[in-house]
Order: structure tokens, then C-alpha cells, then sequence
């Protein structure tokens, strides 16, 4: 059980990849890319960078991840997230160390009804959960030692998501939108990178789900976050399927089964815990 020498965050402008460099830093020398920097749709670019570092870790957060414009620019998302994926495996598995690859929920179908294993099989209903899918086997099929880590949707202080949504409306919006035909796990992103982590410190690889204990729609999220803050005046009311511009299909329930993590001696706090700590650490 070790901790990486240095570690390569690609995608490190976003939400989830800012949220990797900031845990990892005093832990090991950390090389933090953006965009601007590396585009991972650019293969000679990625096998260029990947050579230059041979960092023994390498994060794959770059990600096209609005999930209702994936359905509308369908070839920026493939190029993006699967091939993208592609690139970065084959460099990794070319220069060696561990790839680490965060999934998601949306490979799932909803059909299921109780928690998904890992190796329950997937069947996703937007474009955005197919490249997800696709990017997974490409890591699975070039990477030898890759460590995928399927998560819920994820909340926090990098990036912006439902519940940063829902501390913007708090003093501006009288009724706030949320769906509660998704039933998933709403997961804190310190939380989840520090698990990641510590499975990279356990040395584990290969497939796991990662994710917040206990399960929500948005709508109960709202209510739970607001009660938090005493917020009383907003009316939250909830957004079915086909409105409000939701072009991509959402799984009814994708809640993930971590009974694996478990086994591992890694275990998430619940959401609303994660929730009431997030709410916290931006209101006092």
C-alpha cells in the first residue's frame, strides 16, 4: 500500500478533475492539464504528454459531460469521452502505472429495480452513458492495469451541479425544478476521490462502484438541502421526463451496489451527511 510518486490529472479544469488535484497535492507531484492543454481528441497529442510524464498514476477526467447536449452534438461527445478514453489507454499502457477512469451510473438502464453490481450488464439510454460504456471497454481492452470507478451524480465545490444550482436559487428563484423519476446516488466529490484514492493506495484494479450510502431524487435533494440552509420561501416542484428541455433519457433508478467497496474496508458517508458537510463548508 503506496502512494503514487506522481500522479497526471487530465481533464483538471473541470469540476471532478479539480476536485483530484486538490487531494492529491502535498501527496505526490502532480501534473494538473486542462483542456487548453491537452485535448484528448488529439492521439499524438495524448501519447506525447503520457511519454513526457510516465507519471505512475494517470486520472482520466476529461470528460464531455453535459448529458442533454451529448444527445444534440453526438460526434463531440464520442470523440470526447470514448476516444478520448482510447488514446489515454493505449499511451498508459505503452509508458506503464495505473489508469484511473471514473464512470458512471448512466451505463445502466433502470430496469433492474435493485442495486447494480459490477458485473450486472449495462444497457444505457442516452448518448452520453454509450460513450461513458464505450469509453470503459477501450480502458478495459488497452489499459492492463486500469482501475474504472462508476459513481453516482456527483455534488460539490468544483464544477457546477444540482446542488450549486440549488444554492444559486435559493434567494432568486420562487419555484425550483428538480426530476423525481431518477432515482440515484447523490455523492460528495471529496468523498468520492478520497475512496478512489484509497483503492490506488490498496492497489486495486479493475471495476468498482463508488458512491455515496443511500439513494435520492433531485426533488428530495432539494427538500433536504433547504432544510439544511432554512430555506422556506422556494416551492420546489418536480420535472417529469420529456419536459423542461431534458433531451437525454435518464435510467428511473441507477443506484449502485458497493457491497464490493465494503469488502475493501472503504465505505462512503451517507449523502445527506456529505450534503450537510458541503452546505457547511459554503454557508458559514
Amino acid at each position: 500500500m503506496t502512494e503514487p510518486r506522481k500522479a497526471l490529472v487530465l481533464g483538471a479544469a473541470g469540476g471532478l478533475g479539480r476536485a483530484f488535484v486538490e487531494r492529491l497535492r502535498g501527496r505526490c507531484e502532480v501534473v494538473a492539464l486542462g483542456h487548453l492543454e491537452l485535448d484528448v481528441t488529439r492521439r499524438n497529442d495524448v501519447f506525447d504528454v503520457v511519454r513526457e510524464h510516465k507519471a505512475d498514476l494517470v486520472i482520466d477526467a476529461a470528460c464531455f459531460s453535459d448529458i442533454d447536449a451529448c444527445e444534440t452534438d453526438r460526434w463531440q461527445a464520442y470523440l470526447t469521452n470514448r476516444d478520448g478514453a482510447k488514446h489515454l489507454a493505449m499511451a498508459v499502457a505503452e509508458t506503464g502505472g495505473l489508469l484511473v477512469y471514473p464512470s458512471s451510473d448512466m451505463i445502466f438502464d433502470g430496469s433492474k429495480q435493485t442495486p447494480y453490481r459490477e458485473e450486472d450488464p449495462p444497457n444505457p439510454l442516452s448518448i452520453y452513458g454509450d460513450t461513458k460504456l464505450a469509453a470503459e471497454l477501450s480502458v478495459m481492452s488497452h489499459a492492463p492495469n486500469h482501475l474504472v470507478v462508476r459513481t453516482g451524480w456527483l455534488f460539490g465545490p468544483y464544477g457546477r451541479n444540482y446542488v450549486t444550482d440549488l444554492l444559486a436559487w435559493k434567494d432568486t428563484e420562487e419555484v425550483v425544478l428538480g426530476s423525481d423519476d431518477h432515482r440515484g446516488q447523490p455523492t460528495y466529490q471529496p468523498d468520492f476521490v478520497d475512496a478512489v484514492l484509497e483503492l490506488v493506495k490498496k492497489e486495486r484494479t479493475g471495476v468498482w462502484h463508488v458512491a455515496s450510502e443511500g439513494d435520492a431524487t433531485q426533488v428530495e435533494v432539494a427538500h433536504a438541502a433547504y432544510e439544511i440552509l432554512k430555506v422556506k420561501k422556494v416551492e420546489i416542484k418536480a420535472l417529469r421526463r420529456g419536459t423542461g428541455g431534458r433531451a437525454a433519457l435518464r435510467p428511473r433508478y441507477s443506484v449502485l451496489d458497493c457491497s464490493k467497496l465494503f469488502g475493501a474496508g472503504i465505505q462512503l458517508r451517507p449523502w445527506k451527511a456529505g450534503l450537510r458537510a458541503y452546505l457547511a463548508s459554503v454557508t458559514s
